[in-house]
């Protein structure tokens, strides 16, 4: 599989990654941009993808292999964030070894001023989030301040508390992985509050 790298030529990539973690982010970046009415396009290696002019596109991370190399060194992203990697091996890897050093190179090969984000919970994101790149920035992020309930999870925000239903144990990690996120293209921690309440 090649990808048609030029229709995202002109855009600001940002490739969300990891094998645990990925679509929800995916998902609640998705929601929220469109709550604030900012223009993006959404990116799944393999489908059949919409893409229109706008400046921005998160790709959802996937793990196919190419002549023993990751699909995603295609697409010389911008700003990665890798929330978690751990030992289930994707197929086409020799090793869970080959599988880290494949997102290692991915991290490496940032551009200048590229930005790279990963979760402070995961020991292998926070090996590589710790490595000094030239010219690479590097935000490190730690699960939201939410109060678990039966049917979700309870933020207080600005003297304001709201209820997002989600079964997920891990829904406060996944949403501050989007927040970080969206907070490098411009979108306000009052834009992101105020959309999470309407996730669903």
């Amino acid at each position: 599989m090649h990808l048609n790298i030029n229709q995202l030529r002109n855009k600001q990539r940002i490739y969300i990654g990891g094998n645990h973690g990925v679509n929800k982010i995916y998902k609640i970046v998705k929601h929220v941009l469109e709550q604030v009415g900012k223009p993006a396009d959404y990116f799944t290696v393999g489908a059949d993808n919409q893409i229109s002019d706008a400046p921005i596109v998160f790709i959802k991370g996937g793990d196919e292999v190419v002549n023993g190399e990751a699909l995603f060194h295609q697409l010389d992203v911008h700003i990665l964030l890798i929330h978690c990697i751990d030992d289930d091996i994707p197929e086409g890897y020799e090793s869970f070894e080959n599988y880290i050093a494949q997102y290692e190179t991915l991290a490496d090969y940032l551009p200048k001023s590229g930005s790279f984000l990963f979760y402070e919970g995961d020991n292998v994101a926070t090996l590589m989030g710790k490595k000094e790149r030239e010219d690479v920035r590097n935000f490190e992020y730690t699960e939201l301040d939410c109060e678990k309930t039966a049917n979700g999870y309870v933020f207080k925000v600005a003297g304001e508390s709201f209820e997002v239903i989600s079964s997920s144990k891990r829904f406060p990690q996944h949403a501050a992985g989007a927040k970080a996120l969206l907070q490098r293209i411009g979108v306000s921690e009052a834009q992101f509050y105020s959309a999470l309440k309407t996730l669903s």
